[in-house]
């Protein structure tokens, strides 16, 4: 069986080297060469893996599927950037791979830019370099509120994280949690987006873990910063486009919102001159929270679960049914 990776040359391994070992050569993966016919390299194709979701136009999906091919396989979570609904006009199954897979991942990075904030990272650097002893002052994550919009499984992994740390936390959530989960999580108050400036007011820590969709694309804008302590951190590991980057640079700027945490950005890469890098209350990474080694290696092996299924007959896990 013949499988096809659209890979993304500039950040090609470990993700490719981790789904061949999981393989173990049972099948025939191809490296897809954007110099050469897409027609020819799509021929035979059973299954197709776009590395990140955003190799599948629309010349590419339409050869997948004249090839016969019977999955587009995603290696990654966030399907925002995928013609999605283009996927579903055409009949062809879509599958990615779901948060659970990076959620340890990014709910680690998120507790990392907490910490920045908590134990004034920044400003601890200008002290040592000038030889100044026992400034700043910080403070202690212990006994601040973390209030979560999602809470799937990044937002699970980073409540229990926050727990241990002594924090109280609450989160709200379009889907149901369990009483038992909540418990085990540590969620001591749990509600809906009809909960959002309740737990928004509460927030010493303000953690995303929504996927981007029309509906919240913009959740976190100039009405919901208003709503926040200007005490409060913002932390965004999910999508650039859940904020309103003019409306979060204004509330930096005019000190109603304390500092932000950003490992993603609306349009990415981020330009250097982007007027949140200017600000010293934000500190930024390059949308690397997910980009582990273990997440490669999970990744893989739910991507190589999905061939096999797909070798034996069998529906792929983790499809993608519809546009939201």
């Amino acid at each position: 069986m013949k499988v096809l990776f659209l890979g993304t040359a500039e950040r090609l391994d470990p993700w490719y080297s981790d789904v061949l070992r999981r393989a173990e050569g049972r099948w025939n993966i191809i490296l897809f060469d954007p110099a050469r016919s897409v027609e020819e390299q799509f021929r035979g194709t059973s299954v197709v893996v776009d590395q990140g979701g955003g190799n599948g136009t629309r010349e590419r999906i339409d050869a997948a599927i004249s090839a016969g091919a019977q999955l587009w396989q995603v290696l990654g979570t966030g399907v925002d950037h995928t013609d999605v609904a283009y996927f579903l006009q055409r009949q062809l199954p879509l599958a990615n791979t779901p948060g659970q897979f990076s959620a340890s991942a990014l709910a680690e990075h998120a507790l990392f830019l907490m910490l920045h904030f908590a134990k004034n990272f920044a400003e601890s650097q200008t002290s040592v370099r000038s030889g100044v002893l026992c400034q700043p002052m910080n403070e202690e994550l212990e006994g601040k509120t973390l209030a979560l919009l999602g809470v799937g499984a990044s937002g699970q992994h980073l409540a229990r994280r926050a727990k241990a740390m002594g924090m109280r936390v609450v989160g709200i959530d379009i889907c149901a949690v369990s009483d038992e989960r909540l418990r085990d999580m540590g969620i001591s108050f749990f509600g809906g987006l009809e909960c959002l400036e309740r737990v928004l007011g509460e927030a010493d820590y303000l953690s995303l873990h929504v996927p981007l969709t029309a509906s919240t694309r913009h959740l976190v804008n100039c009405r919901t910063l208003s709503k926040m302590k200007p005490s409060s951190v913002l932390i965004n590991v999910a999508r650039g486009g859940i904020v309103d980057e003019n409306a979060l640079h204004s509330a930096l700027v005019e000190k109603r919102l304390r500092g932000a945490g950003l490992d993603v950005f609306a349009a990415e890469p981020v330009d250097p001159s982007h007027p949140l890098l200017q600000l010293r209350n934000v500190v930024a990474t390059p949308h690397n929270a997910g980009v582990t080694f273990e997440t490669s290696r999970r990744r893989a092996e739910a991507v190589v679960t999905n061939i096999q299924r797909i070798s034996e007959g069998l529906s792929p896990l983790y499809q993608i049914t519809s546009v939201e």
